[in-house]
C-alpha cells in the first residue's frame, strides 16, 4: 500500500516551487545574516543567542543582520528574520532562562528553545491553552 501527497497538478506545484527558491535566493543574497553555530542545540534543543559580552552589548542586541542563520546540527540550518529572533529572546528573558556561557563565562544570553522559533503564532496560542 502507498500513500500519495494531494497536489493541485504538477504545473501548479512546480510554478510553486519555483517561486519558493527564488524567494529563498533573493532573501540570501539581499540579506544580512548572522551566522551561528550551536552544538549543544542538538543535545538541548535551546539556542544560545547572545545579548552582552563582558559587560558590553553585543551579539542579537548590537546586530545589524535583517535574519539569523543557526546550524543547529551538523550541516542543518535554520534561518530566521531578526524580529522573531529578538522577540523570542525577549520572551526566553522574561520567562528566566538568561545565562551565562562562553570562554571564561564571560557572554550573557538567553536560551531559545529551537521549537519556538519554528513554531507559528497560532500554533503557539493552541499550545498555551494545553499548558
Amino acid at each position: 500500500m502507498s500513500f500519495t501527497f494531494p497536489c493541485n497538478g504538477f504545473d501548479v506545484d512546480l510554478r510553486v516551487g519555483e517561486a519558493s527558491e527564488d524567494a529563498l535566493v533573493h532573501v540570501m543574497l539581499e540579506s544580512r545574516v548572522e551566522v551561528k553555530h550551536d552544538r549543544l542545540c542538538r543535545e538541548t534543543g535551546n539556542l544560545f543567542v547572545e545579548y552582552r559580552h563582558r559587560d558590553r552589548p553585543s551579539g542579537l542586541s548590537t546586530t545589524l543582520a535583517s535574519r539569523w542563520a543557526f546550524e543547529y546540527d551538523e550541516d542543518c540550518w535554520l534561518i530566521v528574520p531578526t524580529s522573531k529572533v529578538k522577540a523570542e529572546a525577549r520572551r526566553a528573558f522574561d520567562e528566566g532562562m538568561s545565562v551565562t556561557a562562553g570562554d571564561r563565562n564571560d557572554s550573557q544570553g538567553v536560551l531559545i528553545p529551537i521549537v519556538r522559533l519554528v513554531t507559528t503564532a497560532e500554533e503557539k496560542a493552541q499550545l498555551s491553552l494545553v499548558a
